[in-house]
């Protein structure tokens, strides 16, 4: 395979792309996943996240253009390049190659690009399982919008799959960072699985909505482990919420999942649900401060 510059690497993918040339698309990416690598390798970070950003900018054409064969194999090296950023320290790398890969997965979705946006949920997965004692609590919230948005654009297309992918990865974070104690982090996560969860319970996914339900409930006993109150009361509200609307769509699994899962927390008590509720907004705050930064729309 011929060996293209960076210039010429970046032309190529676009009109290959826009002409839907699946060959010449692939040649372009080889190359310009080569350029980055090695300018991870020569300490060149600032010049390695320029050409992540062309990779990201040709695999986003090509998920609205519904080459799927394409979008997965940028997911793929963009995911490369991620672990090379890591293992080279180079952390603003690995975040942009990260939230490249996160949106890659949403602009699959809302194309119905399910093998697509299934990849990317796995990629990121991988990246955060590779190096979760790097992610800070911006990155960490970063990463659950992402699972996030994936799992909310793949319920709005009819893949509970991608749903269940989303919903999965999305609950292992808040069982984490459950783990370590951070509060912050944990009720964000539970914020976005409920997201999830109200859109899988309005398309009728009782599958996806038993595996939200489930995936609170693990979070939750963790936090009550913990002594995380406030996380412990928002699996609390999420699980009712969930399964009130399971009830409505007569989702009869999901509603038992729900209400066997709200047992556990029963004996979670609060003095001041307004002061909860100011708390959580605030946490919400932050996430579209984040969400804004990543230039999700």
């Amino acid at each position: 395979m011929i060996t293209l510059n960076e210039a010429e690497a970046v032309e190529v993918n676009l009109s290959a792309v826009d002409e839907g040339d699946e060959n010449r698309a692939f040649q372009a990416l080889d190359s310009l996943t080569g350029i980055a690598a090695d300018f991870l390798s020569e300490n060149e970070e600032a010049d390695a996240e320029r050409v992540i950003l062309s990779i990201e900018n040709g695999a986003q054409a090509a998920a609205e253009k519904e080459m799927e064969l394409v979008t997965i194999n940028s997911i793929l090296s963009l995911g490369k390049l991620a672990r090379k950023a890591a293992d080279n320290g180079f952390e603003s790398a690995l975040g942009k190659a990260s939230i490249a890969i996160g949106k890659l997965g949403k602009t699959a979705a809302v194309h119905s690009l399910e093998a697509g946006s299934k990849v990317a949920a796995t990629t990121l997965m991988e990246i955060w399982n590779f190096f979760p004692e790097q992610w800070d609590q911006e990155k960490v919230i970063s990463f659950s919008l992402l699972f996030k948005e994936i799992g909310t654009s793949a319920a709005r297309q009819g893949m509970e799959d991608v749903v269940l992918s989303a919903v999965t990865c999305l609950g292992e974070i808040g069982k984490k960072v459950a783990a370590k104690s951070l509060e912050l982090e944990t009720v964000s996560s539970l914020l976005l699985l409920e997201e999830i969860g109200k859109l899988a319970a309005e398309n009728y996914f009782d599958e996806a909505l038993s595996s939200t339900a489930l995936s609170i409930e693990d979070i939750g006993k963790l936090s009550v482990k913990k002594g995380l109150n406030d996380a412990a009361l928002q699996c609390q509200w999420a699980l009712e919420t969930l399964r009130v609307q399971a009830e409505e769509k007569v989702l009869n699994n999901s509603s038992i999942v729900a209400e066997v899962a709200l047992d556990n927390f029963k004996d979670v008590s609060y003095t001041d649900s307004e002061e909860k509720v100011e708390k959580f907004q605030v946490i919400k705050t932050l996430q579209k401060k984040i969400q804004s930064n990543m230039k999700i729309q």
